[in-house]
Protein backbone atom coordinates (compact mmCIF):
# COMPACT_ATOMS: atom_id res chain seq x y z
CA UNK A 1 0.00 0.00 0.00
CA UNK A 2 2.78 2.46 0.92
CA UNK A 3 4.67 1.67 -2.28
CA UNK A 4 1.56 2.56 -4.33
CA UNK A 5 1.21 5.78 -2.32
CA UNK A 6 4.85 6.62 -3.09
CA UNK A 7 4.35 5.97 -6.81
CA UNK A 8 1.24 8.19 -6.83
CA UNK A 9 3.18 10.91 -4.96
CA UNK A 10 6.05 10.66 -7.46
CA UNK A 11 3.71 11.03 -10.43
CA UNK A 12 2.01 14.02 -8.77
CA UNK A 13 5.36 15.71 -8.14
CA UNK A 14 6.47 15.10 -11.74
CA UNK A 15 3.26 16.60 -13.16
CA UNK A 16 3.40 19.64 -10.87
CA UNK A 17 7.03 20.29 -11.81
CA UNK A 18 6.07 20.12 -15.51
CA UNK A 19 3.15 22.50 -14.84
CA UNK A 20 5.69 24.91 -13.32
CA UNK A 21 7.58 24.96 -16.62
CA UNK A 22 10.52 22.82 -15.51
CA UNK A 23 10.82 20.55 -18.54
CA UNK A 24 14.03 18.82 -17.47
CA UNK A 25 11.92 16.34 -15.48
CA UNK A 26 10.30 14.97 -18.67
CA UNK A 27 13.42 13.00 -19.59
CA UNK A 28 13.55 9.26 -19.07
CA UNK A 29 16.36 9.41 -16.48
CA UNK A 30 14.71 12.11 -14.39
CA UNK A 31 11.31 10.39 -14.52
CA UNK A 32 12.76 7.05 -13.40
CA UNK A 33 14.78 8.81 -10.70
CA UNK A 34 11.71 10.58 -9.31
CA UNK A 35 9.70 7.33 -9.38
CA UNK A 36 12.31 5.04 -7.81
CA UNK A 37 14.17 7.29 -5.36
CA UNK A 38 11.39 7.35 -2.71
CA UNK A 39 10.86 3.60 -3.03
CA UNK A 40 14.59 2.94 -2.55
CA UNK A 41 14.68 5.27 0.46
CA UNK A 42 11.55 3.66 1.90
CA UNK A 43 13.11 0.21 1.54
CA UNK A 44 16.38 1.27 3.18
CA UNK A 45 14.66 2.92 6.15
CA UNK A 46 12.31 -0.03 6.59
CA UNK A 47 15.19 -2.53 6.58
CA UNK A 48 17.36 -0.66 9.09
CA UNK A 49 14.51 0.40 11.41
CA UNK A 50 15.23 -0.76 14.95
CA UNK A 51 18.64 -2.26 14.11
CA UNK A 52 21.45 0.12 15.14
CA UNK A 53 24.26 -2.15 13.94
CA UNK A 54 22.71 -2.51 10.50
CA UNK A 55 22.05 1.22 10.24
CA UNK A 56 25.67 2.07 11.13
CA UNK A 57 26.92 -0.46 8.59
CA UNK A 58 24.66 0.99 5.93
CA UNK A 59 25.86 4.54 6.65
CA UNK A 60 29.42 3.34 6.18
CA UNK A 61 28.55 1.54 2.95
CA UNK A 62 26.65 4.51 1.53
CA UNK A 63 29.46 6.92 2.39
CA UNK A 64 31.58 5.45 -0.42
CA UNK A 65 28.92 6.25 -3.06
CA UNK A 66 29.91 9.19 -5.24
CA UNK A 67 27.37 11.10 -7.33
CA UNK A 68 29.07 12.53 -10.41
CA UNK A 69 26.01 13.86 -12.23
CA UNK A 70 25.87 17.66 -11.74
CA UNK A 71 22.61 19.13 -10.52
CA UNK A 72 21.68 21.95 -12.90
CA UNK A 73 19.37 23.95 -10.66
CA UNK A 74 18.52 24.38 -6.99
CA UNK A 75 14.94 23.33 -7.75
CA UNK A 76 16.19 20.01 -9.17
CA UNK A 77 18.09 19.43 -5.93
CA UNK A 78 14.94 20.22 -3.91
CA UNK A 79 12.95 17.68 -5.94
CA UNK A 80 15.55 14.97 -5.26
CA UNK A 81 15.61 15.81 -1.55
CA UNK A 82 11.80 15.83 -1.54
CA UNK A 83 11.70 12.32 -3.01
CA UNK A 84 14.23 11.02 -0.46
CA UNK A 85 12.22 12.59 2.36
CA UNK A 86 9.02 11.10 0.91
CA UNK A 87 10.51 7.63 1.24
CA UNK A 88 11.52 8.28 4.85
CA UNK A 89 8.11 9.80 5.67
CA UNK A 90 6.29 6.79 4.18
CA UNK A 91 8.26 4.39 6.37
CA UNK A 92 7.42 6.38 9.52
CA UNK A 93 3.81 7.40 8.86
CA UNK A 94 1.96 7.80 5.53
CA UNK A 95 0.22 10.92 6.88
CA UNK A 96 3.59 12.73 6.86
CA UNK A 97 4.03 11.71 3.22
CA UNK A 98 0.64 13.17 2.29
CA UNK A 99 1.36 16.41 4.19
CA UNK A 100 4.80 16.72 2.57
CA UNK A 101 3.60 16.16 -1.00
CA UNK A 102 0.48 18.32 -0.55
CA UNK A 103 2.60 21.20 0.77
CA UNK A 104 5.01 20.93 -2.18
CA UNK A 105 2.14 20.77 -4.69
CA UNK A 106 0.31 23.77 -3.18
CA UNK A 107 3.46 25.92 -2.99
CA UNK A 108 4.64 25.08 -6.50
CA UNK A 109 1.26 25.56 -8.15
CA UNK A 110 0.71 28.78 -6.17
CA UNK A 111 4.03 30.24 -7.32
CA UNK A 112 3.36 29.27 -10.93
CA UNK A 113 -0.15 30.76 -10.91
CA UNK A 114 1.18 33.99 -9.35
CA UNK A 115 3.86 34.11 -12.04
CA UNK A 116 1.31 33.61 -14.83
CA UNK A 117 -0.99 36.31 -13.42
CA UNK A 118 1.95 38.71 -13.20
CA UNK A 119 2.91 37.96 -16.82
CA UNK A 120 -0.65 38.65 -17.99
CA UNK A 121 -0.98 41.92 -16.08
CA UNK A 122 2.51 43.40 -16.43
CA UNK A 123 4.02 41.53 -19.35
CA UNK A 124 6.98 40.53 -17.18
CA UNK A 125 7.76 37.51 -15.07
CA UNK A 126 7.43 37.53 -11.28
CA UNK A 127 10.71 35.62 -11.07
CA UNK A 128 13.77 36.67 -13.12
CA UNK A 129 15.26 34.03 -15.39
CA UNK A 130 18.48 32.36 -14.33
CA UNK A 131 21.00 30.51 -16.43
CA UNK A 132 21.40 28.03 -13.59
CA UNK A 133 17.84 26.77 -13.79
CA UNK A 134 18.50 24.07 -16.36
CA UNK A 135 15.87 25.42 -18.75
CA UNK A 136 16.60 26.34 -22.34
CA UNK A 137 16.85 30.13 -22.46
CA UNK A 138 17.07 32.44 -25.43
CA UNK A 139 19.26 35.53 -25.18
CA UNK A 140 19.26 38.81 -27.06
CA UNK A 141 21.93 41.49 -26.89
CA UNK A 142 21.08 44.94 -28.29
CA UNK A 143 23.55 47.81 -28.66
CA UNK A 144 22.10 51.33 -28.93
CA UNK A 145 23.74 54.73 -29.48
CA UNK A 146 21.37 56.41 -27.01
CA UNK A 147 19.83 55.17 -23.77
CA UNK A 148 16.76 52.98 -24.23
CA UNK A 149 14.65 53.24 -21.04
CA UNK A 150 12.10 50.76 -22.40
CA UNK A 151 14.85 48.11 -22.48
CA UNK A 152 16.29 49.10 -19.10
CA UNK A 153 12.90 48.64 -17.43
CA UNK A 154 12.17 45.18 -18.86
CA UNK A 155 11.92 42.36 -16.33
CA UNK A 156 13.94 40.02 -18.58
CA UNK A 157 16.99 42.34 -18.57
CA UNK A 158 19.96 40.48 -17.06
CA UNK A 159 22.82 42.74 -18.07
CA UNK A 160 23.46 46.40 -18.86
CA UNK A 161 26.69 48.12 -19.92
CA UNK A 162 27.18 51.81 -20.76
CA UNK A 163 30.53 52.93 -22.19
CA UNK A 164 31.98 55.14 -24.91
CA UNK A 165 30.77 52.73 -27.62
CA UNK A 166 27.13 52.99 -26.57
CA UNK A 167 24.59 51.15 -24.44
CA UNK A 168 24.40 47.37 -24.37
CA UNK A 169 21.33 45.55 -23.09
CA UNK A 170 21.32 41.79 -22.57
CA UNK A 171 17.94 40.11 -22.21
CA UNK A 172 16.98 36.50 -21.63
CA UNK A 173 13.70 34.61 -21.74
CA UNK A 174 12.26 31.13 -22.02
CA UNK A 175 10.07 32.55 -24.79
CA UNK A 176 12.04 32.59 -28.03
CA UNK A 177 9.13 34.33 -29.78
CA UNK A 178 9.12 37.30 -27.37
CA UNK A 179 12.81 37.99 -27.94
CA UNK A 180 12.49 37.47 -31.71
CA UNK A 181 9.67 40.06 -31.81
CA UNK A 182 11.78 42.48 -29.77
CA UNK A 183 14.76 41.96 -32.09
CA UNK A 184 12.54 42.65 -35.11
CA UNK A 185 11.22 45.86 -33.54
CA UNK A 186 14.78 47.15 -33.02
CA UNK A 187 16.09 46.35 -36.51
CA UNK A 188 17.31 49.51 -38.22
CA UNK A 189 17.44 51.64 -35.08
CA UNK A 190 19.89 49.60 -33.02
CA UNK A 191 22.61 47.04 -33.57
CA UNK A 192 21.63 43.48 -32.69
CA UNK A 193 24.87 42.16 -31.26
CA UNK A 194 23.68 38.64 -30.60
CA UNK A 195 20.51 36.57 -30.66
CA UNK A 196 20.69 32.98 -29.49
CA UNK A 197 17.46 31.07 -29.64
CA UNK A 198 16.91 27.91 -27.63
Amino acid sequence: MRILLLIAASIAVRQVVIFAGQHWIRTYSHTITVLTLPIITYTITSVIAGNIALSLGLVGALSIVRFRNPVKSPFELVVYFLMITAGIAASVNPIWLIVLIATFVILTIGCEIANRITKERTGGSLFPASFSEGNALSTLTIMTANPAPELAERSDLIGYVADEEGYEYRLTSTSREDLAALATSYEGRARLVDFRAS
